[in-house]
């Protein structure tokens, strides 16, 4: 009876340990915050909105928005979402869950969402069947993270996946995949980089919007650890950004290579970091040419290396009669970079979607960027890229090709038939012949024949004859 309620109660204690260490953990932070903002800058006592403000932006991390006064947050913080993923991979990893500890955890989950919902002051922009679909999204990504890597069902369908594709279309799919993946993360860390770049230039401007805030020193080093909940929306943006589509605070500020201006933004501290406009037109084509470079650095190293396509320009294959195999040889990486194209494509509109928000109902309603510009403008130099690299794999091969032809076109009209290497006569049927009559004439005959050559003539002499 015990073997059967266990699986059961692991999925319950993953979805109550996960939302008890998150909540507690943001409640603990919020707490000391608004503890803080309190002492330093006077007013009533905000510590009393602790408990509703961490039951919202529990739930603002699963995506809900919510509405306190004047401001309308429904910017998600991604930094959070993915310490919730994390928190709920970890327990079910801890935990060894299986399906039913995945159908008990969710309903624990969304119970306790719900309860969520109930228990904040500030008004929630979905309804309580949206609240739900969100926040099970967030627990099954997590769970399914811990969950199938150690499924027996999944062992088993990636074993039928492999028995009925070949084994060179799987590979071809496993790469094309992989370096979709790799192109995406490369792009993230120019973006984190150029975060690191805009802080390290701007945080002057931040420190006088602190200033005329009249901010203290506690308050300004926790709001700005409360803003870095945010970090992963600004790189998201400044990948944007650094390609040519730009991003938007509203209807206030437009920031893009060529345009850039803070002027007009309420008084946010973090708002100063955002970029100036790039002058140099060097500059500017260099950070546009990111995505290209990526793509054609990645795409040769995927041509070449071993564990790659090994596509090699100096192979045997590469002869007339081996023609479908060097097709083939081509063919494979075509569809596994348009594979990679469509990953990075499809990915990026997700990510693009995931970090765009609002700050309030009129001019701050939208904040972030034009998600079909910006995946325009990864997806097509990336795409250019790859196909730069598998445009100059195939010239070198088709290069290797050509010299190797007209070379041995030369020595076999230069050296004459009877100097055909054993190579020319495999390509060259004349020349084949003609190294087959040399090689016959050269015989020796036998000793029969040879006395019978070497019997005297009619002419008398006195040679003696040894027999």
């Amino acid at each position: 009876m015990t073997s059967r309620i266990t699986p059961w109660l692991k999925g319950v204690g993953v979805a109550l340990a996960s939302m008890a260490v998150f909540a507690i953990a943001i409640g603990c932070f919020l707490a000391l915050m608004l503890l803080v903002i309190s002492m330093e800058e006077g007013g009533d006592n905000l510590s009393a909105y602790t408990m509703s403000l961490t039951a919202a932006v529990v739930l603002l991390s699963q995506g809900v928005g919510f509405t306190v006064g004047p401001v309308n947050l429904t910017l998600m913080p991604l930094l959070l979402t993915l310490l919730l993923i994390a928190v709920v991979r970890a327990f079910a990893q801890r935990l060894s869950c299986g399906a039913k500890g995945y159908c008990s955890g969710l309903v624990i989950w969304l119970v306790l969402d719900a309860l969520l919902r109930d228990g904040t002051n500030a008004g929630l922009d979905d309804d309580l069947w949206q609240v739900l679909a969100k926040g099970a999204v967030v627990f099954s990504i997590g769970y399914l993270f811990a969950a199938v890597p150690v499924s027996l069902t999944a062992a088993r369908l990636v074993d039928r996946i492999r028995a009925s594709i070949s084994e060179r279309l799987r590979h071809t799919l496993v790469v094309g995949l992989a370096i979709g993946g790799l192109l995406t993360a490369a792009y993230l860390l120019a973006g984190l980089i150029t975060v690191i770049v805009w802080i390290v230039r701007d945080y002057p401007a931040m420190i006088t919007l602190f200033d005329k805030l009249g901010m203290e020193t506690g308050s300004r080093i926790l709001t700005t650890i409360a803003c870095m909940a945010w970090l992963p929306n600004l790189c998201i943006w400044t990948v944007s950004w650094l390609f040519g589509a730009g991003f938007s605070i509203g209807d206030l500020a437009t920031f893009t290579l060529w345009s850039g201006q803070s002027s007009s933004l309420p008084a946010i501290p973090v708002f100063g970091l955002l970029p100036e406009a790039l002058t140099d037109t060097v500059a500017r084509m260099a950070c546009m040419s990111i995505p290209l470079i990526c793509g054609l650095l990645v795409g040769l190293i995927a041509m070449w290396a071993r564990r790659g396509f090994a596509v090699r320009a100096g192979a045997p294959d590469t002869t007339m009669a081996n023609a479908k195999t060097v097709i083939l040889d081509f063919a494979y990486p075509a569809g596994g970079f348009c594979l990679s194209c469509i990953a990075v494509s499809v990915i990026w509109s997700l990510i693009f979607m995931l970090s765009n928000g609002g700050l309030g109902k009129e001019r701050l309603a939208r904040l972030g960027v034009d998600v079909m510009k910006a995946t325009q403008s990864i997806g097509r130099p990336t795409a250019f890229g790859l196909l730069s690299s598998w445009l100059l794999a195939l010239v070198g091969v088709a290069a290797v090709f050509g010299i190797r032809w007209a070379s041995r076109r030369i020595r076999t009209r230069g050296g004459g038939p009877n100097t055909a290497t054993p190579d020319d006569a495999d390509t060259d049927p004349a020349a084949h012949d003609a190294a087959t009559s040399v090689r016959e004439s050269h015989i020796t005959t036998p000793k029969e024949e040879q006395d019978d050559e070497h019997e005297p003539s009619d002419t008398t002499g006195t040679g003696i004859r040894i027999p």
